[in-house]
């Protein structure tokens, strides 16, 4: 059972949870905008439900509260960084500004980072570089859920990847956000949490047979997108964004709730500057007449691009988003304990 919940309820709560826990303003302010931004777009799994994850590895030294991105190699055009343990979202984004302020001087910004968390929804820091005129690429490993092709232990990660292409202001623009399984692990973690099944196709239990029980899914492995093309683009972010950047890889990368150790999550951000391709009117010409050749393709009203129905979600959430009752009671209960008045 869900409650209409407002936006600014779950911004100002988030914000207030992370600064009882000692996260400085600045960062707790970008935390709280992704968790606000995951809602507004429908993905709640990457929601206000992480809260207590934060709130536990903070407590137990296995996230530090402040994320000091420690530049480790600078070049004109490529960046290496260690998050240190810290927040996806903040390391994910001082990245991703690094990505842009490289992509106006040189044509393009790139940037790998180590020992970081999951940073949430991968739209939020692609649509960073498309709201700047850029075309952002996100990507991130994550804990094993995805087995290889043949084989029936998870070894790879879901591993999110994002192109974000700039439409403009008002139009949506083209975002392709998605993990590298059928189904997000964050959302079958919330099935399990809410006592709900889950559909047949999103994953196998331990002895790799299909399941529609949450639980026993976690246990086991998820399905890739498109079988081994799923595994093989999941293996190419796993090397982008783990091998390379000098984070855990191969099977090696912690879950964001480990009981007892870091993440070692990396990311790979990249961002490249139209303009030194073409001038951004043409640019915009030539994505109106692709955007209305793809319509076209089809009824109208039912060819839809991507990241268009997350356009249309964040503008009907713009004030208040739906949750679950079970995820509102567990953080009215975690301000509580911290003490803090304010409550969804």
């Amino acid at each position: 059972m869900s409650r209409m919940v407002k936006v600014t309820d779950i911004k100002q709560v988030s914000q207030d949870v992370l600064l009882s826990c000692g996260v400085p303003q600045e960062d707790a302010l970008t935390i709280a905008d992704t968790i606000v931004y995951a809602h507004r777009m429908g993905k709640h799994t990457h929601g206000i439900n992480r809260l207590p994850i934060y709130v536990r590895k903070i407590q137990e030294g296995l996230m530090t509260k402040e994320t000091v991105l420690e530049i480790t190699r600078d070049t004109p055009v490529i960046m290496t960084a260690d998050a240190h343990h810290g927040f996806g979202q903040v390391a994910a984004a001082k990245g991703m500004k690094h990505c842009i302020k490289k992509a106006k001087a040189y044509g393009i910004g790139v940037v790998g980072i180590k020992d970081s968390n999951n940073f949430g929804t991968a739209g939020y820091f692609g649509e960073l570089a498309a709201c700047e005129g850029m075309i952002g690429i996100v990507m991130g490993n994550s804990a094993p859920a995805i087995a290889a092709t043949g084989g029936t232990a998870p070894i790879l990660g879901t591993n999110p990847i994002c192109f974000a292409f700039p439409n403009l202001e008002g139009k949506a623009p083209i975002i392709l956000d998605m993990a590298l399984s059928t189904a997000a692990r964050g959302k079958i973690r919330l099935a399990a949490k809410n006592g709900e099944t889950i559909p047949l196709g999103w994953a196998m239990d331990e002895k790799g047979n299909p399941t529609q029980d949450p639980n026993e899914a976690l246990k086991g492995s998820l399905i890739p997108i498109g079988d081994y093309k799923g595994f093989g683009l999941s293996l190419a972010v796993d090397i982008l964004a783990g091998l390379l950047t000098g984070a855990a890889f191969g099977g090696s990368v912690k879950p964001l709730n480990h009981p007892d150790d870091f993440s070692r999550f990396g990311h790979f951000l990249l961002a490249l500057n139209i303009t030194f391709f073409m001038t951004p009117e043409e640019y915009q010409k030539k994505i109106d007449i692709l955007v209305e050749n793809v319509r076209k393709s089809g009824n109208i009203g039912e060819v839809i691009l991507p990241g268009e129905r997350s356009f249309q979600q964040a503008k009907k959430s713009h004030t208040m988003v739906a949750l679950h009752e079970k995820q509102v009671k567990e953080i009215n209960d975690l301000a509580g304990e911290a003490n803090l008045s304010c409550r969804l």
